[in-house]
């Protein structure tokens, strides 16, 4: 199609021109030769320029138009309009104009001008010096006016027309037509069925969603229920211990009443007995005197000494004496607190030991237990201990050079 006007325009002046050279053949065979060689062409001349490289070339429109003969490359504000795809002749052999497709998308919607050959300035591409041809094909010419171009139509005085590329043009805009309508409407079933997609995958979403919150609901309630009944087991254990240490106690309370009673017992019975010695000792008291006296004096002796070989002759606290054989009753040393070297309580004197002959031998001390339960009473030689009386009152400290743990391991006091 791009070549057929360009052919008829050529066979055209071809033929006239054959008719012209038959008549003068006739009349003039003489000349010929010459005419032979006016006919024909041996060899291309430097301007000469082929249609079919012609044909394809760009065509650039620029508002300014080119001022220049030459140029290095497309300048900025060049804009490629197109190409050619015919060349229009006249009957003289003239090229008159060329057809260039301007407009369109991927040769949609396009129209074609005729662009008259004088319009177009020839212009050398600089950029490629090696090769005198390359050129640019430059139409002074404007935006508006590109798009005010009527399209190109041939003569109806038997000239051939562009009727069948506009009818080719027409059933191709048509077909794409209907082929991007045919797309639209594929894309909105599409667009339809991705949204009922999302409908559905929305509804189904919310579903989870609320399914989601009974679940997350329900859980909350079994775990209100769970923590209700640990607070009930909680409460109803903590009130069983409390019952159970409370009676504990009780036992306990009652147990060392018991043995206070018990041991309250005891004192009496050894006071009683005491007192009978004191009896009988003032029965005899003429005879045993002197022995009495002697007795005292070697008591006496002997409690000045007590502990003194057990703590060291410099054992002494401050404010505190050695108590006299005076002090040591019953009464005074009786729930005396007991103390190691280094001043930690370590028991109490619960009783005292006393022999025949009225003197005391040991002191029972309670080690170990709490508020008097538990506690271990051992048996201490009075010489094994250090008793100190403060200087400026009553008050006793009853020191031991064992330790706890060495009390605790000591055999218990019975009773005979």
């Amino acid at each position: 199609m791009k070549h057929l006007l360009l052919t008829t325009a050529l066979v055209t002046a071809t033929a006239a021109g054959v008719h012209a050279q038959s008549t003068d053949t006739n009349t003039n065979t003489a000349a010929s030769g010459t005419m032979n060689s006016e006919m024909f062409r041996a060899e291309s001349t430097p301007d000469e320029l082929r249609a079919s490289d012609f044909l394809g070339m760009r065509v650039y429109a620029s508002a300014e138009g080119a001022s220049e003969d030459a140029y290095e490359g497309a300048q900025e504000g060049w804009e490629d309009i197109g190409e050619i795809n015919d060349v229009i002749l006249n009957r003289d052999g003239e090229v008159q104009a060329v057809l260039v497709d301007i407009g369109g998308f991927l040769g949609i919607g396009e129209r074609q001008v005729a662009v008259d050959m004088d319009a177009l300035e020839f212009v050398s591409d600089s950029s490629t010096a090696e090769n005198d041809g390359d050129f640019f094909l430059v139409l002074t010419a404007d935006r508006a006016t590109l798009e005010g171009a009527p399209a190109y139509g041939a003569a109806a005085d038997g000239a051939m027309t562009d009727q069948p590329v506009a009818a080719e043009a027409e059933a191709e805009t048509e077909e794409a037509t209907q082929a991007a309508e045919a797309e639209a409407e594929e894309a909105g079933e599409e667009m339809e069925q991705t949204a009922e997609n999302v409908e559905a995958e929305a509804e189904e979403a919310g579903a989870e969603m609320e399914q989601t919150a009974e679940n997350v609901e329900a859980e909350a309630e079994e775990a209100g229920e769970e923590i209700e009944q640990s607070a009930e087991n909680a409460a109803e254990e903590t009130e069983q211990e409390v019952e159970l240490a409370a009676d504990a106690t009780a036992d306990a309370a009652a147990e060392a009443g018991e043995e206070v009673e018990q041991a309250a017992d005891e004192a009496g019975e050894e006071i009683e007995e005491i007192g009978n010695e004191v009896a009988l000792t003032d029965s005899t008291a003429p005879a045993a005197d002197a022995e009495a006296t002697a007795s005292a004096d070697a008591n006496a002796e002997m409690d000045t000494t007590a502990g003194t070989s057990a703590f060291g002759a410099d054992f002494a606290r401050e404010g505190y004496s050695d108590a006299g054989m005076e002090y040591l009753t019953t009464e005074n040393l009786t729930g005396a607190r007991v103390y190691d070297t280094n001043d930690k309580w370590v028991g109490e004197i619960s009783e005292l030991v006393i022999d025949d002959e009225g003197k005391i031998t040991d002191a029972i001390v309670d080690v170990g237990g709490f508020l008097g339960i538990g506690e271990k009473p051992v048996a201490l030689q009075l010489s094994d201990l250090k008793i100190l009386r403060q200087d400026e009152g009553d008050e006793v400290m009853v020191y031991t050079a064992m330790a706890e743990d060495e009390l605790k391991s000591m055999p218990e006091f019975e009773k005979e």
